[in-house]
């Protein structure tokens, strides 16, 4: 493939400025509050946009456009009914989780439980669930540079990787939610911009529906060519919407928030974007679909589709904004994630067995830990285990079968006990990742087995322990 110049230096120019930005955030960075939390000084536009671009990815951009592709508009029955589900959910308990002004989510789990231990165990599926969405992302984002630069993905991972690495790490929070505002504001604009020039180059959006249904009429129906079935929709749902509240990029960012009523407006905002936004973004798979079957360009690995109508069909001027968009969209969640693996790993796991850690200690230790889960990240995608929508799909079974039982019990049910919370959590973790990666049986969606567990275990378990102990909320953790 040859290397296409323009392309790549509109990409080195982007690459450069959230390095200055990353630069910036240096400077801004006094302690370990700063670099976790904005020094929980958040206000409603930044921590707006910084929540639409941290959940808006490659995901977003490339798998689901990928998935509309080969599959029809059912990717929007299947996952993101469930992901703004979970949106609404989220500012029903945005209150009590600012209320808490804990740091990380175990933080708030050992809150609610009175387990200190609880830190340290809720970590381990936080760390594996933000590693493999790094993946995820570094995949994402080579792909389509890679396909646009002529660059070889090999070396491209490499670039991505490093610069995503370098600027996490220099201003941490800070960094991150103003390069999310940038790339949020111009992933938006740019997708409806690009939904618009294909509606004006196709017919209009009566027309792309129309030829979409005529390649094959399971693309208009809303459970696709039996690709899924209504248990496997409410088993994609239950998933779906249990990873919003549980993750740890959510919780730090609603704990960075400078108060309740800013947590609550930003999850609201948010939520009305990002519903019409990902409304324009299948609306724009439906549109590559037909254009490319139009212009005879078919692929073999949905992944490529969209990078394909960039490089063979779009205008290079059109393109280039495209491209803008999609860089935002992954960066902008690659970042979080690997701002929370830093966090999770200082604050969670290191400090609990060095309480005494000074905060200059655990800002070094974010700091190498986050370089140290990058480059894991980027090592394994250079061959990466499956396709983005399936490792998607593998993250939210983690982190629902973990969490959604657990600790939605444990926020609004005060006499339940604390061991039974954190046997759920570990039941969850293992029977739902075990199943799920077992292949399955009997067509149980494995997040029905991990939250049947999770139940299982925090039933029994309170059964068990209820009488010597029950959740006491503004307890310290360990007393």
């Amino acid at each position: 493939m040859a290397v296409n110049s323009f392309y790549l230096g509109t990409f080195v120019v982007y690459l450069l400025v959230v390095l200055g930005v990353g630069a910036w955030g240096y400077t801004k960075t006094n302690d370990v509050d700063d670099f976790w939390v904005y020094g929980k000084g958040l206000g409603p536009w930044l921590a707006t946009w910084s929540y639409v671009a941290n959940f808006v990815s490659a995901v977003s951009v490339i798998g689901f456009i990928g998935a509309v592709y080969g599959g029809g508009y059912s990717v929007l029955t299947g996952i993101i009914l469930g992901l703004m589900l979970g949106v609404s959910g989220l500012y029903f308990v945005v209150h009590k989780v600012r209320e808490l002004d804990h740091v990380t989510f175990p933080d708030i789990i050992a809150e609610l439980t009175g387990k200190e231990w609880a830190r340290p165990v809720a970590a381990v599926p936080l760390l594996a669930n933000a590693w493999v969405y790094l993946i995820m992302q570094l995949v994402g984002a080579s792909l389509l540079v890679t396909t646009i630069t002529g660059v070889p993905y090999k070396y491209m991972i490499w670039v991505i990787g490093v610069v995503f690495i370098a600027y996490t790490v220099m201003g941490g929070l800070i960094s991150v939610a103003w390069t999310d505002l940038m790339q949020g504001t111009v992933m938006v604009a740019t997708v409806f911009a690009a939904l618009a020039f294909m509606a004006m180059d196709l017919g209009g959006l009566g027309t792309i529906n129309a030829q979409f249904a005529a390649q094959n009429t399971a693309n208009v129906a809303p459970l696709g060519d039996g690709a899924y079935t209504l248990i496997g929709v409410v088993g994609s749902l239950v998933a779906f919407f249990g990873t919003i509240f549980t993750s740890q990029g959510t919780i730090v960012r609603i704990n960075a928030t400078k108060d309740i009523r800013t947590a609550k407006i930003h999850v609201a905002a948010a939520g009305v974007i990002l519903s019409t936004f990902y409304a324009a973004l299948i609306w724009l798979g439906g549109a590559t679909a037909v254009a490319l079957e139009n212009a005879g360009m078919a692929v073999d690995n949905v992944d490529q589709a969209f990078p394909v109508l960039i490089t063979e069909y779009l205008p290079t001027g059109v393109g280039i904004i495209v491209i803008l968009a999609v860089m935002s969209a992954i960066l902008s969640t690659t970042d979080t994630r690997l701002h929370s693996t830093g966090i999770t790993t200082a604050r969670d796991i290191y400090e609990y067995f060095r309480p005494d850690a000074s905060d200059r200690t655990l800002l070094k230790v974010s700091r190498i830990s986050t370089v140290f889960w990058g480059i894991t990240a980027t090592a394994i995608a250079v061959d990466p285990p499956g396709t983005i929508i399936a490792l998607y799909t593998f993250r939210a079974i983690l982190l629902t079968s973990a969490f959604l039982i657990p600790i939605y019990v444990a926020l609004y049910w005060k006499g339940v006990s604390g061991t039974a919370v954190l046997a759920s959590i570990i039941a969850g973790t293992v029977l739902g990742v075990s199943w799920d990666v077992s292949g399955g049986y009997l067509g149980i969606p494995a997040t029905f087995v991990g939250v049947g567990a999770a139940l299982l275990a925090l039933g029994v378990g309170h059964v068990i322990w209820k009488d010597s102990e029950s959740i006491q909320p503004g307890t310290a953790a360990g007393e």
